[in-house]
């Protein structure tokens, strides 16, 4: 897929929103109930703003015509962040519109109970300000806000961020979410939150607990290909050759090993972002089904909840809300061609 496409593909899937009573400049996306293959149109701010993230990132490599078309796709996006605002007017962002404030929303019976309203979350606000984006001393405000609001309620607890920014939530650490974040915080100066979130990201890289524990590494995202996308964005922002050496052994094993072609694709991303070369090629045509519905993150139901027993019931697939997005899986498949003929083009000058 060229850059056209994919700018046209985004278009129509922002006039397409409207059909399925979204906010103008949304990008469509699905949540699955697995246990009974329910669908139901998920209005979020998570997808819109991650596709926005990405149209700035690859902008470098677009022609004056297709650098104005991503302005505008990114500028409805943008337009629609207001409604997901916290609640509490703090500069944090929610999962799902918070005017009107309705959980699960498009739903038939979860949306009328206020236990399953969902709180602010490190996720979506670093997206969010990823996609805008923030100057320096509006993330400086940022990150000031967020590692108070941890101190405050989860004084006990490592300073590590954690996924939710409610004052009654039990303390979940997502690594892909903190990874989001820290790379939102990049250019700040460091603090000790940033540098025991960089020491436990690093901890699970070096023992491989991607691989071994996925859901223990990454609840909302328990899925090892995934997780090793997240962690090849971080190991890049990194000067530490050895995590770069390790990360990349451990990618080609799973490539070679790998029969999804979808999973497949993500861990050539993952490697060709370390500046390696994917040891195999994905072709589109065996991708097809996968990019209509491959799932990038999921909503446990019993991971934010008291008391503990709960949680660990909440490891069952049964409590599994899959959330999917054709447009986000084929923006991957977007950076998956401009990623191979960059590393293709630098191999021939080298």
């Amino acid at each position: 897929m060229k850059i056209d496409d994919w700018l046209t593909l985004l278009e129509e899937e922002q006039l397409e929103a409207t059909k399925f009573d979204l906010p103008v400049g949304s990008i469509p996306s699905v949540r699955t109930y697995p246990l009974f293959q329910i669908k139901r149109s998920d209005p979020n701010v998570f997808f819109p703003a991650l596709i926005a993230s990405k149209l700035l990132e690859w902008k470098h490599l677009m022609n004056s015509s297709q650098t104005e078309r991503a302005d505008k796709i990114a500028a409805r996006i943008v337009s629609t962040v207001p409604l997901y605002k916290s609640r509490r007017g703090r500069m944090h962002y929610n999962f799902w519109p918070t005017s009107p404030d309705i959980p699960f929303p498009n739903g038939r019976l979860l949306h009328r109970f206020d236990f399953f309203r969902l709180p602010d979350d490190i996720d979506d606000t670093a997206l969010v300000y990823s996609a805008l984006p923030a100057d320096q001393d509006t993330l400086l405000t940022l990150r000031k806000d967020i590692e108070k609001h941890f101190i405050k309620y989860y004084p006990q607890q490592p300073k590590v961020y954690a996924a939710w920014l409610g004052d009654k939530m039990p303390w979940v650490v997502d690594t892909c979410a903190i990874i989001n974040l820290l790379s939102l915080f990049r250019g700040l100066w460091p603090t000790e939150f940033t540098r025991q979130s960089d020491e436990h990201i690093k901890k699970i890289l070096q023992e491989a607990l991607y691989v071994t524990e996925p859901y223990g590494v990454a609840p909302y995202y328990p899925d090892t290909a995934v997780i090793a996308y997240h962690l090849a964005r971080w190991v890049s922002e990194q000067d530490d050759t050895l995590l770069l050496s390790t990360l990349q052994k451990s990618l080609e094993e799973l490539l070679k090993a790998e029969k999804n072609e979808f999973r497949a694709m993500l861990y050539g991303i993952s490697l060709m972002r370390l500046g390696a070369s994917p040891i195999k090629s994905i072709a589109a045509d065996r991708l097809a089904a996968d990019l209509q519905k491959y799932p990038w993150f999921y909503g446990t139901m019993l991971s934010a909840v008291k008391p503990n027993w709960l949680q660990r019931v909440g490891r069952l697939k049964v409590f599994h809300i899959s959330h999917s997005c054709p447009a986000w899986n084929y923006t991957l498949w977007v950076e998956y061609t401009l990623l191979k003929k960059m590393i293709e083009k630098r191999n021939i000058v080298s």
